[in-house]
């Protein structure tokens, strides 16, 4: 459970709930109220099982808080306040977009794109065209669907919700990620994905590069790693190239707004893998 991560185990939830809602809707009606709560308690059940999985952190996380705001805090999950904090920073970058102001400068060096040969620019294509488009069409035929004005009232109150939060993310996100590259420089690789992955490789701590040509799910199975030895960077697409990073490089990462330690796996898309390939080889 330790090494499943918060999303996967949402995932697991959100599937264990939806199986067991399908199951009520064909199973005798004296069953149904039990498999509803059923449906309803196994996603807490995961989310303790998980937490309870983490608690030796958060206990070691304890004892070195000050304050009794940063207990409060060191008894969460990590990843929970990543989010917050990534919440907060995708609307800042929102706002930004809104003013025009100019990204954040990237470091002087080698620019590795990875916006100019990928899809990202299709995706946001896509979610603004939902948002703007698909979802006003919806809104305006669910009176032939749904007879009870609250309910459709409620519907719709979601729904723009949803649509505001999924607009603010898109717009901050293509803020943050502005010209889209990581950065070779002075013999290190300045990873930055906007405001979701960041930081810093040396490329003394970079055993390899290699090619990634099929899925990931793939890719893990064939070479038997575990996909909590891995991290993806990426800001759409689906890795091209692989970092292979020595044992006991001591290389943080921040991702998804919580620092931890690199993997030994750290998958790329670039639009031109071999730049990089060729940098390491010759750092080596």
């Amino acid at each position: 459970m330790r090494r499943t991560s918060w999303s996967q185990l949402a995932v697991y939830a959100y599937l264990g709930f939806f199986s067991l809602v399908l199951v009520r809707l064909a199973a005798p009606e004296a069953i149904g109220p039990a498999l509803r709560k059923l449906a309803l308690a196994v996603p807490l059940v995961l989310l303790a099982a998980k937490d309870l999985a983490h608690l030796p952190d958060a206990l070691q996380r304890l004892r070195s808080a000050t304050g009794w705001h940063r207990r409060i805090l060191a008894l969460l999950p990590p990843e929970l306040i990543g989010m917050a904090r990534l919440d907060r920073l995708m609307w800042a970058g929102c706002l930004q977009w809104l003013r025009r102001h100019a990204p954040l400068p990237r470091p002087e060096g080698t620019a590795l794109t990875y916006l100019q040969r990928g899809a990202y620019g299709t995706a946001i294509g896509y979610a603004m065209f939902a948002v703007f488009l698909e979802l006003p069409l919806d809104f305006g035929i669910m009176h032939l669907f749904i007879e009870d004005p609250d309910t459709r009232l409620l519907i719709r109150v979601v729904g723009g919700i949803g649509a505001l939060y999924t607009l603010a993310w898109v717009l901050g996100d293509r803020w943050h990620v502005a010209e889209g590259c990581h950065v070779l420089a002075d013999d290190v690789l300045h990873l930055r994905v906007g405001v979701r992955t960041q930081g810093s490789i040396p490329l003394s701590a970079i055993e390899r590069v290699d090619a990634v040509t099929e899925t990931l799910d793939r890719w893990r199975r064939r070479h038997g790693i575990h996909a909590a030895d891995t991290i993806t960077v990426t800001p759409f697409d689906k890795p091209n190239c692989v970092l292979v990073i020595k044992p006991e490089a001591g290389v943080t990462l921040l991702h998804w707004q919580v620092r931890r330690g690199a993997p030994r796996y750290v998958l790329l898309y670039l639009d031109r893998p071999e730049l990089l390939a060729s940098s390491v080889g010759q750092g080596g």
